[in-house]
């Protein structure tokens, strides 16, 4: 009888199952739009900026420029490295899996690699609906910034939220509604 842990010493050992191209794209999309709007606010924003915002769009909170750059440089940095990451984690504490079919993903090599594979996509794809989210806050940031009122525009405000809950909810209908983490006739 096999162990989970040697299941994944064995699954460690197997070639990385390649990530869906779409969803590269969509990843290396996402961080050209957010490195072009961290270009532009470096050229745009004036010393003080508005940086947090009241439920109507009114600032009530500032930050200087190097601030807000820093912000908006180390979040989305943190949020790309740290989610995809997670992944790895099935390979290495695989008893800690909690989804679904846990025994069946967790019996063999092939299965426990497969599903390393399948979970680092969905965190890929959590990855581009969370920057598209922090990437439309930096756009809102620096309109208001460049208002004379300072309001965050309502359409970075809730649109960026809108459209990160309906991505996550997307993401997450992929994942749990479909047959994604069904038992996969290939690896029996």
């Amino acid at each position: 009888m096999t162990t989970t842990n040697s299941v994944a010493d064995e699954a460690r050992g197997l070639p990385k199952e390649p990530t869906s191209p779409w969803i590269l794209i969509l990843v290396v999309a996402t961080v050209v739009a957010w490195l072009a709007v961290l270009a532009w606010q470096v050229m745009v924003l004036p010393e003080r900026v508005p940086t947090h915002f009241g439920s109507g769009g009114e600032p009530d909170g500032w930050s200087s420029k190097a601030g807000a750059l820093a912000f908006s440089s180390l979040l989305p940095l943190t949020v790309f490295v740290l989610i995809p990451l997670t992944s790895l984690l099935v390979l290495r504490a695989p008893e800690f899996i909690n989804g679904p079919r846990k025994e069946w993903w967790t019996a063999t090599a092939p299965r426990l690699r497969r599903f390393e594979r399948l979970l680092r996509e969905d965190l890929w794809l959590i990855t581009v609906v969370t920057l598209a989210l922090l990437v439309a806050m930096q756009v809102g940031i620096v309109r208001a910034a460049e208002s004379p009122d300072q309001r965050m525009p309502e359409e970075f405000l809730f649109g960026g939220m809108a459209v990160f809950g309906v991505g996550l909810v997307a993401v997450m209908v992929r994942m749990y509604a479909g047959n994604r983490y069904a038992e996969q006739p290939d690896l029996d």
